[in-house]
């Protein structure tokens, strides 16, 4: 049988951040997307006597290929947008075109009726066009108005453009920042197996030596 009372929910205690990702990645220092800042390891020496080299590797790889990540949908939303900002500027020139023309007489064009197909039609006076809103959406506006909305969206287009290459260049940074560090946890990490190997087999001679 189904108790009555109220069930207590069960709050789980969040477990404490590891002390690695406290310095390595600074969260007070963040882009317009809130992508935290790698540090720099000045002290790799430091760093692996008290972390590891191998857990260096495994949380400075993870963000690397986070960042990876945020560079490839920037560099594809770019894409996006570069194809559509054409796209536009080519719809407020047909729109100048149509306001310029001689309103008695006709102007024979060929329009896109669906992929591949085309028609033609004869514009006399236009006084308002139609424009697509994505989604199979079209809605009829004025020409002033589809030259307002167009406009907005041209330049929406276009500042997002910058902001995406700031981003993109706040990426790269963090991206040389973590390379860098990778390299010189490694070059650390050879080094010190090079004088481990060195110990070693100097130990094995004196054993040598001794059992002779």
């Amino acid at each position: 049988m189904e108790s009555n009372e109220p069930k207590k929910e069960v709050q789980q205690e969040a477990l404490p951040e590891d002390p690695l990702l406290k310095v390595l990645v600074d969260k007070t220092k963040k882009n317009s997307r809130g992508v935290p800042t790698m540090n720099f390891i000045e002290s790799v020496e430091d760093w692996i006597d008290k972390f590891t080299s191998e857990k260096l590797f495994s949380y400075i790889n993870q963000y690397l290929n986070k960042y990876k990540f945020m560079e490839a949908q920037i560099v594809k939303s770019n894409e996006g947008l570069n194809i559509k900002i054409p796209d536009i500027e080519k719809c407020l020139e047909t729109i100048d075109f149509l306001e310029k023309k001689e309103k008695d007489k006709p102007l024979k064009v060929d329009y896109m009726v669906s992929n591949n197909l085309w028609a033609k039609a004869e514009i006399s006076s236009p006084d308002s066009v139609f424009l697509w809103l994505g989604a199979n959406v079209m809605c009829e506006y004025k020409m002033d108005e589809a030259k307002v909305l167009l406009n907005q969206n041209l330049q929406n287009a276009k500042n997002q453009i910058k902001k995406n290459n700031t981003d993109l260049e706040f990426i790269k940074d963090q991206m040389t920042v973590c390379e860098v560090n990778l390299a010189r946890i490694y070059n650390e990490t050879v080094r010190r197996n090079a004088i481990a190997k060195k110990k070693q087999a100097a130990e094995k001679n004196k054993d040598a030596t001794t059992v002779a």
